[in-house]
């Protein structure tokens, strides 16, 4: 108990109120707290691992998905541990509770769906390439296979990968603070691992630098379009983001990037041969 009130910083001197409040706080946690029963076949009914609000989520899925959504809203800076227990309508405390820090709240935010993320990427690289065998990729089906995963999200409607997607466009204003994105560098690493050296057999001439920098280029042009598709939905409404709507960017996506690429391309080679 002391131990407790030291890590919390709980003054010991309880009122009567004090005393009513928290073990109205207790009998919650209980009552939102699953059983190891109900956790597994929530588990075995999930089996992409992947997160999912439901009626009967916990307090901490509750706080991960609202934390999820304003931190992709405003970013990292613009959202407070108290705007987020406000739009759950929960105690500050909470927070504190179950996460700790701001910082911890936003790591397991930005990791919670990136192995995700990473197996699927990886999956449609596989999927794409795999009628090829040995020979050489086009940077077009690598960009094609790149894009499925992220826009089947999007066309499905699925408002917690809308949400997430739109916080991994955040992260180009984390760069002081790799410690925040980390969780999702770490888990997506095999995923970049693959696509790059996709790429780099794809583009046999071209140095390893020039690899990284299409590599590069891809991601940004990808972030900026999945901005430009969250833009259109504030400004029309959600009825803006139909499915031929979503193709459709996808389509200008590969065809600009592939476009890029080809243009890399081409000047490396002439630069080479002057």
């Amino acid at each position: 108990m002391f131990y407790f009130a030291q890590v919390c910083k709980i003054d010991l001197s309880f009122t009567e109120g004090d005393v009513a409040r928290f073990l109205a706080r207790a009998r919650h946690q209980r009552e939102t707290m699953p059983s190891s029963t109900t956790h597994a076949a929530s588990r075995r009914a999930t089996a992409d691992n992947e997160p999912r609000a439901t009626a009967r989520s916990t307090t901490p899925e509750r706080i991960l998905d609202t934390a999820e959504r304003l931190f992709a809203m405003h970013g990292y800076f613009g959202t407070s541990i108290r705007d987020i227990m406000q739009s759950c309508g929960m105690e500050l405390s909470l927070a504190r509770y179950h996460f700790g820090s701001k910082d911890a709240l936003f790591q397991q935010a930005i990791g919670r769906r990136a192995a995700v993320i990473s197996r699927q990427v990886i999956e449609s690289l596989e999927a794409e390439l795999a009628p090829l065998q040995d020979k050489r990729p086009g940077v077009e089906a690598i960009v094609t296979a790149l894009s499925a995963p992220a826009f089947a999200h999007l066309k499905s409607g699925d408002p917690g990968w809308r949400n997430y997607l739109r916080l991994l466009t955040q992260i180009g204003c984390l760069l002081e603070r790799p410690d925040l994105t980390a969780p999702f560098y770490d888990q997506y690493a095999p995923a970049a691992a693959r696509y790059r050296d996709a790429f780099a057999k794809a583009l046999p001439r071209v140095t390893r630098e020039t690899v990284e920098l299409v590599q590069h280029f891809v991601e940004s042009v990808f972030h900026l379009v999945l901005n430009e598709l969250y833009a259109q939905e504030a400004r029309s409404g959600a009825k803006a983001l139909t499915t031929a709507h979503i193709e459709r960017m996808r389509t200008y996506l590969i065809r600009f990037a592939v476009g890029g690429i080809e243009a890399m391309v081409s000047s490396a080679s002439a630069q080479r041969g002057s």
